[in-house]
């Protein structure tokens, strides 16, 4: 497989059938859940037509929670989960967080690097019973130190 040094990243506004037919092969052979009706934005890396990368973030009621991320692995080791976790954070900024939540498996380094390196802290909720072995929430407040650290996450003024 030839691999293209252009990566083209889009927000997903619509799923529509060529959405859910990508969506479908970039995921086959791997175990995901159901989203629910929550709405959800979904952020995607292309080379060429070809999703290399996907993401997904949402609002539950208050709380702005990432979820999904995916590089496939031919592409990995290029920043790809590194931008589509900044566009995440940055979504939500733009709309109006004032802090963001990840979870993810506790054996899962990469993607816990990811999220530690953006200023995330591995937290445990007050609804749930854990130490720092088993807590695998993690919480980004939004801070101007956060924008002094990271200037790409700061929203764009609007029009």
């Amino acid at each position: 497989m030839e691999v293209k040094d252009e990566i083209i990243f889009r927000v997903i506004e619509t799923e529509d059938a060529d959405w859910k037919a990508r969506f479908a092969s970039f995921y086959s052979g791997c175990e995901i859940k159901k989203m629910g009706r929550k709405p959800h934005t979904f952020f995607a890396a292309y080379s060429g037509d070809e999703m290399v990368g996907h993401s997904v973030i949402y609002r539950d009621k208050q709380q702005w929670i990432m979820d999904g991320l995916r590089v496939k692995p031919e592409f990995r080791e290029r920043g790809i989960g590194k931008r589509l976790t900044e566009a995440r954070i940055r979504y939500a900024i733009e709309n109006g967080a004032e802090e963001i939540w990840y979870a993810c498996e506790d054996g899962n380094m990469v993607t816990t690097c990811c999220h530690l390196r953006f200023g995330f802290e591995k937290i445990c909720p007050d609804s749930h019973r854990c130490n720092a072995a088993t807590a695998h929430w993690f919480r980004l407040r939004i801070t101007p130190k956060l924008f002094k650290k990271f200037p790409s996450l700061k929203p764009l003024p609007k029009s």
